[in-house]
């Protein structure tokens, strides 16, 4: 089937972009793998391809429909969706900006394009600290996600206002600070890293504290020899295969979510071969102009992106 996918998408003159929390085997077809900065850096740029596969969930889909212009974006499954954007709607950050007027709505890229649509600027878990500071005003609001927010805090001195004070991701809500801090002691020499829809104790105990971008890269440039990593298993998997050589930790075996592990290479074939007007992802043309202007607005700041971040409390 690998050979088939890789045939069709020669003919087809396709681009696969799939996120870090997707299957392994489906992270071996795609064209690019990344986080959502870096596959949106991606999208705006598809020039001399005649379609897009986003293998992911279906607000990415959403985000590469906007920045890719005319070339259509397909999802192979329109039921990927993350419930973390069910906690952040267009009217929610419509009252949030009647509570605060003159502040600017920072969403997170994990929204609907209907949301991105009503705030000032997108951001990812990559970028959010230079976004916030890219505004420089005294005062955000942020959302959905309020670890994000917690984190993003600590890195500025903006006041940042939750848009929604319950928001958050069920998958990095598994993380335990005492099942960490008991791998720790077993592997003393492990360097931590945690991402920052993680709670906040988790977030304390960390020694790295970044985006699934950032921790990828820091484990292929670290001359450490092991590695405990809190976020989706995803991204585990990924760098267990990618370093062999080195002990890839998972903090959770059971960190996964459900909507990232809907994508497989049968959905992906199944574009390739009929190209369904049902994956096909569309965003309304009364919203596109918008949601254009907030995600190039997104990629238009640190495009030299910023080390990660060291934790304070850190002990490495």
């Amino acid at each position: 089937m690998k050979n088939r996918i890789l045939s069709l998408k020669k003919q087809r003159n396709a681009l696969i972009l799939a996120h870090n929390y997707q299957p392994l085997a489906v992270q071996d077809i795609a064209d690019h793998v990344g986080d959502s900065l870096q596959l949106a850096r991606i999208a705006s740029d598809v020039n001399g391809h005649d379609m897009v596969i986003f293998a992911g969930v279906k607000f990415m889909a959403e985000m590469a429909s906007v920045l890719a212009d005319d070339t259509p974006v397909y999802i192979p499954d329109p039921e990927a969706l993350c419930p973390l954007a069910s906690y952040c709607s267009a009217e929610r950050v419509r009252k949030a900006k009647e509570h605060h007027p003159g502040a600017p709505a920072v969403v997170y890229v994990n929204t609907t394009a209907e949301t991105k649509s009503e705030c000032d600027i997108i951001c990812t878990s990559s970028n959010a600290v230079d976004v916030v500071e890219s505004l420089r005003t005294a005062k955000v609001l942020f959302g959905p996600d309020v670890n994000l927010a917690r984190y993003t805090r600590t890195q500025t001195d903006t006041e940042i206002v939750d848009i929604a004070e319950d928001g958050h991701c069920y998958v990095h809500q598994k993380f335990d600070v005492k099942e960490i801090q008991r791998l720790k002691e077993e592997y003393p020499n492990a360097t931590l890293l945690v991402h920052p829809e993680c709670p906040p104790d988790v977030q304390d105990v960390a020694d790295i504290v970044g985006s699934t971008g950032k921790m990828a890269e820091y484990v292929a440039q670290s001359d450490d020899e092991a590695f405990i990593i809190a976020t989706e298993v995803g991204l585990v998997d990924q760098l267990r295969n990618n370093h062999p050589n080195k002990v890839i930790i998972a903090a959770n075996e059971n960190a996964i979510c459900r909507d990232m592990k809907k994508t497989s290479l049968e959905k992906i074939l199944h574009i390739l071969e009929e190209q369904p007007a049902e994956n096909l992802v569309t965003v309304p043309k009364d919203m596109r102009g918008k949601v254009r202007l907030v995600l190039e607005r997104m990629n238009r700041v640190g495009l030299k992106e910023s080390p990660v971040s060291q934790v304070p409390s850190a002990t490495h």
